[in-house]
């Protein structure tokens, strides 16, 4: 891992640096008894959401061989982004996959072959994966184990399994030391909540079912300068390879299953100890099951007259209206930050603040409805241990419909809710047989605990996953309002029971006031805060860009502050510049020209159809010595082209299609356009260079402390044909 990050460096496809890793990986893996390596030279073009990569790129390949030739496929990709020197995106994985070859090689023969994608094209659009399924012995695998890393601490989590997924859990869970994963994951991929993909997709696709891995703590210095080697913890490192070791060996030594599994599972580890999972006709069975389970502890509470089962009717909709109003209060404050006061995003180095703020005012709004309740409860005469158990009636009976709701939605987070039944109707049963108060309340609580657990583990894991993203999510909007929503999640699905028992005191506005005043003395002190720190920078965005004459460095922010305060230190005016990159607005500056070739496209041959109206026009693109050419061809004017894709599909506000050509062979790449009629098109042509100018590296060493800078050296010119 430090070899690949320290002493190779940034690892661009094309360059120098991304070639000396291959021969170093191969040379490494050749070096292991029994396993078979090359090199492989691969080139095709490949589809990236709505951007049509051509490329050329080298995977490093190995294959050591079972008595079986059905394979399980490990894969983790060694080039890095272009910001950083990639320590954990995904050097780290590599050298996982490195060591679980080693322990593989030299053990006794498997059962199953394994075949290793050390592949060389992640960041780029999946290529390297893409690559992969050209090579011949893509054809044997059947399971595969992707590693990856949105972070650089903490455990490896299991984020995604499948499609059939019930024979990989189960390989999981019977191998891996510490299980360590959640079904959240799987959720938010499928649909579509994740600006991102990961190789898994590209497996997935070709009809393989595999497993993510990925370590998501300390997601502050992922594509940036600050994923480096002496950041990682070791403990990480060991985790995602003994777990990847751990699996692999499992799935290598049993026959693959035949045909297609199940369908989609659930799984979620329970402290990190063991794993729960099932399958969805399991968990269509388990919520009948805890609906049946809340009847019985309807009828045997309303029968020990611990209940009113009028009264409980009610108190659905004041505990839908408690929990609506836990969630809609914080998210209302959580725009006061930056339209009030203009300091958005105070708590991104600091979460904590995130949580005693928002999490105190989703209690006090979880709390005004139940206050009012409380109140009609009273004048209406019903006893202070009868309000308990109703309201913690009303509460199980809101779980259970929203337990019905989640499955009907396909959720497998709809495990929480599960657990919120059935820990709701077995601590009423126990309520129902308790002898005092007292036992009562301890009764209620002991049936709050394992909805609890899961929630508070669930609600920290996506916490500390979208607060270090939040620093690069391509956003214009600040996102005080979103976390704040994510802290008031946990806290009003745990308010939902857990605030059943207050019901007891008839007056419960004081409580709610009290909570109302330290929830804002935290909010003041998140908008107070400075956002950022040496170890949680603000993410900014520079490219010295040489545009048909005009030579300038653009500014620009990741997040949604405004980045002027970091860029005081740079000479010159700043002028306000078009958008760019991962903001609503950015900066521009002149400095001197980079010696740097002008984007080139040679027009080989033109023609034109009079029967069509069509002209075709053979282009031959000269990136030179950059890594990347990237071309925009206007939507209205392109008709098709020679590419071994039809023209991809574009969303209706966007105006050009787009080619990406990485790393094109012998520094050019050859291509037909259809075009309609004899005007000449204007076509966008930007190249990109792995070698950063002075000019950049002065303005990046005159950044704060609190800064880190993603750097991009481009040629731009439009050509018109």
């Amino acid at each position: 891992m430090r070899h690949l990050a320290d002493g190779i460096g940034r690892r661009i496809p094309g360059t120098p640096a991304h070639r000396e890793a291959a021969t170093y990986l191969a040379s490494v893996l050749r070096e292991l008894p029994r396993l078979e390596v090359e090199i492989q030279d691969v080139e095709g073009v490949y589809l990236d959401d709505d951007i049509l990569v051509a490329y050329t790129i080298q995977n490093v390949v190995a294959r050591l061989p079972g008595h079986r030739p059905d394979a399980v496929l490990l894969s983790a990709h060694y080039d890095s982004a272009p910001e950083g020197t990639g320590a954990a995106d995904d050097a780290l994985g590599i050298a996982a996959m490195a060591e679980v070859a080693r322990s593989l090689a030299n053990g006794p023969e498997l059962e199953n072959t394994v075949v290793f994608n050390l592949n060389g094209a992640e960041e780029y659009g999946l290529l390297g994966a893409a690559g992969f399924m050209q090579h011949r012995w893509a054809s044997q695998v059947r399971a595969f184990v992707n590693l990856e890393a949105t972070g650089l601490g903490g455990r490896a989590i299991l984020f995604q399994a499948g499609p059939d997924a019930s024979w990989l859990l189960e390989a999981y869970a019977r191998a891996v030391p510490q299980p360590f994963g959640d079904v959240l994951g799987q959720d938010l991929f499928q649909h579509h909540l994740v600006p991102a993909g990961t190789d898994g997709h590209v497996y997935r696709t070709a009809g393989i079912s595999g497993l993510d891995l990925a370590l998501f703590r300390d997601g502050y210095a992922v594509h940036s300068p600050l994923d480096r080697p002496e950041r990682i913890e070791p403990g990480s490192l060991q985790h995602m390879g003994e777990s990847t070791l751990a699996v692999t060996r499992e799935l290598a030594t049993r026959p693959f299953p035949e045909g297609r599994g199940p369908g989609p599972s659930i799984y979620y580890d329970v402290l990190g100890l063991w794993m729960i999972r099932y399958g969805t006709p399991a968990a269509w069975a388990w919520a009948a099951a805890a609906a049946l389970l809340a009847v019985g502890a309807t009828v045997l509470a309303s029968r020990r007259r611990i209940v009113r089962l009028a009264v409980a009717v009610e108190g659905i909709g004041f505990c839908t209206l408690s929990l609506a109003v836990a969630l809609v209060l914080p998210v209302a404050f959580g725009f006061l930050p930056h339209y009030a006061f203009d300091r958005p995003h105070g708590w991104y180095a600091s979460p904590w603040l995130a949580v005693a703020a928002f999490g105190t005012l989703a209690v006090t709004g979880a709390l005004l409805p139940r206050a009012l309740w409380a109140q009609r409860l009273t004048a209406r005469g019903v006893l202070p241990q009868e309000r308990v158990c109703t309201a913690w009636l009303g509460g199980l009976w809101l779980w259970v419909l929203t337990l019905g709701a989640m499955q009907l939605l396909g959720l497998g987070t709809a495990y929480l809710a599960l657990w919120w039944t059935v820990g709701g109707a077995l601590g009423l049963i126990a309520a129902s047989f308790a002898a005092s108060p007292r036992a009562r309340r301890m009764a209620l609580y002991a049936g709050w605990l394992p909805g609890l657990l899961l929630t508070v583990q669930m609600g920290r894991s996506l916490l500390e996953l979208f607060v270090p993203v939040a620093g690069h999510l391509r956003l214009g909007v600040p996102l005080d309002p979103m976390v704040a929503l994510l802290v008031a999640l946990p806290v009003a699905f745990a308010s939902v029971l857990g605030l059943a028992p207050l019901q007891e005191h008839a007056r419960l506005g004081p409580s709610a006031a009290a909570l109302a005043t330290v929830g804002m003395a935290f909010l003041a002190v998140l908008i107070l805060r400075f956002p950022y720190t040496h170890e949680r920078p603000k993410r900014l965005w520079l490219e010295h860009r040489i545009q048909e004459g005009r030579s300038e460095l653009l500014f620009s922010s990741w997040d949604f502050p405004d980045p002027r305060a970091a860029l005081s230190g740079q000479p010159g005016p700043l002028q306000v510049a078009a958008r760019m990159p991962g903001f609503r607005g950015g900066y521009a500056a002149p400095v001197p020209p980079a010696d740097l070739p002008a984007p080139q496209v040679e027009v080989l041959e033109s023609h034109y159809d009079e029967t069509t109206a069509l002209r075709t026009v053979r282009l031959r693109l000269h990136p030179g010595a950059a890594y990347l050419g990237r071309v925009r061809i206007p939507r209205a004017a392109l008709v098709g082209w020679s590419l071994p894709s039809p023209l991809p599909p574009l969303a209706p506000e966007d105006t050009a299609y787009v080619l990406d050509v990485l790393s094109p062979p012998e520094g050019r790449y050859e291509l037909s356009l259809r075009l309609r009629g004899r005007e000449k098109v204007p076509v966008d042509v930007q190249t990109f260079f792995a070698e950063w100018t002075p000019p950049l590296e002065a303005a990046r060493s005159r950044l704060p402390a609190w800064t880190t800078a993603n750097l991009r050296v481009s040629t731009y010119a439009t050509i018109r044909f």
